[in-house]
């Protein structure tokens, strides 16, 4: 190697990298291989986790309290939206092979049987 690769400030900063993440890791895994320190992160996410939920329930009370959706009622919703689309999406389907079908037998969908007055039943009272 030559003095200039050894002073090549790019490849010393590439190095130091690399080592220092070597540490890190090396420092990361014996912390979490300690069983006192994985039943101590536990606890914590159980803790967080609990007071997430509890922070949950108590704000949908307030909104409830206030007549306005919570997050699950909104998902609720889109859900319902989404039922609806699918549906209507299915009646829009049968349709257009109706059309199709009565295109093949030579029918317009515009034509409309002819309508017929009813027959009258009650004779009008003479006075």
């Amino acid at each position: 190697m030559t003095n200039d690769d050894e002073l090549n400030p790019v490849r010393l900063w590439r190095e130091w990298i690399v080592k220092s993440e070597k540490m890190w890791s090396d420092a990361i895994t014996d912390v979490m291989g300690n069983p006192q320190v994985s039943a101590g992160m536990g606890r914590t996410m159980q803790e967080t986790l609990h007071l997430h939920r509890m922070f949950t329930e108590s704000f949908a009370q307030y909104l409830s309290a206030l007549n306005l959706p919570s997050r699950s009622d909104i998902l609720d919703l889109s859900d319902r939206i989404g039922q609806l689309e699918d549906a209507v999406a299915a009646v829009s389907v049968d349709l257009r092979e109706q059309r199709a079908l009565l295109a093949n037998a030579g029918v317009s969908a515009d034509d409309k049987p002819a309508k017929k007055k009813p027959t009258r039943t009650k004779k009008p009272a003479v006075d």
